[in-house]
């Protein structure tokens, strides 16, 4: 595990100096295997658990135990809170000790999560800055996925639509982008032209045109993501929607498909992904000599997207 002792796992949090690690134990491998696991990998974490020299990997490895201590007080609360034993299930509660109100328990458990997520956040962005000193991850299934898009990293989606900087945000994207590119890119500009563009471009006309259709992906992500209640939309940006509390009045995307702000956005990204497309398909017709890969075909006048029993469609 990456933390092996309560010393480490109160460097990350304030717990009772009588709860010991053999506690939460469970719960550390839980949070490990749910929350680490499928954004780095099990040969990164296993790096993570052996003692490290180099600063950087240091630097991640502590990262790593923060968002792991502040993820398994997260899953172990609602069983700490209580003491199972063969005559049943009780809560304490006496003159000395009271137990807390279900608020304050929500409040906290919502604490711990977030407090999870911008540790793995704040991870994540090491990693990507110094991906060569993560090869176990860099090289993994978990990252190389990526690597098959145009639209790679929260960095370039970051500065076309924000998303507050955060790579979960751009990860939980990931499937709209991959939807995007095959659906409305792929079949105008053809595969191999896509999939030479997803290289280093040095040609101002190649960089011109991977940049229109980076543009033109996220705009059409985002087309496609504004329904869905697992991210929240404002003027700012979008993010992950983490946790809602009952009594909180919390605006979402879910509860709001008929929203006018949501319906302007959704036409606006549609209209903004088409003009990009259509931007970077003008660029390729009028230098083809730089676009040996590109098959001239019939293409349409007018980039429209229709919807076809709720498919989008070119």
């Amino acid at each position: 595990m990456i933390i092996k002792d309560t010393e480490t796992l109160r460097k990350y949090l304030s717990v009772n100096g009588s709860v010991e690690i053999e506690n939460i134990k469970p719960y550390l491998k839980k949070a490990e295997r749910s929350f680490l696991k499928p954004l780095i990998g099990t040969a990164q974490i296993q790096v993570f658990c052996k003692t490290q020299t180099d600063p950087i990997i240091i630097q991640a490895q502590e990262l790593a135990q923060e968002a792991i201590a502040n993820f398994a007080y997260y899953i172990y609360l609602p069983i700490g809170a209580v003491q199972i034993t063969d005559n049943g299930i009780h809560v304490v509660d006496n003159e000395n000790t009271k137990t807390a109100s279900d608020k304050q328990f929500k409040e906290l458990q919502r604490s711990f999560k977030k407090s999870g997520h911008e540790a793995l956040d704040e991870l994540l962005e090491v990693m990507e800055q110094s991906a060569d000193k993560f090869s176990e991850w860099f090289n993994s299934s978990n990252h190389t996925i990526y690597k098959e898009l145009l639209v790679n990293t929260t960095t370039i989606f970051n500065k076309w639509f924000y998303i507050f900087n955060s790579r979960q945000t751009f990860v939980a994207l990931k499937p709209n982008i991959q939807i995007s590119e095959d659906r409305f890119i792929k079949p105008l500009i053809n595969p191999e032209l896509l999939n030479a563009l997803k290289t280093k471009q040095t040609i101002p006309e190649r960089q011109e045109v991977k940049t229109l259709l980076q543009k033109s992906i996220i705009a059409f992500t985002i087309m496609l993501t504004v329904d869905n209640g697992m991210f929240v939309l404002s003027a700012k940006g979008i993010h992950m929607r983490f946790d809602a509390l009952p009594y909180e009045n919390t605006v979402t995307n879910i509860n709001l498909k008929v929203n006018d702000f949501l319906t302007r956005t959704k036409n606006n990204k549609k209209i903004e992904g088409e003009e990009y497309l259509k931007e970077a398909l003008k660029t390729i017709e009028k230098n083809l000599d730089k676009f040996q890969e590109y098959t001239i075909k019939q293409t349409p006048k007018h980039i429209k997207l229709t919807n076809t029993k709720s498919i989008l469609s070119v």
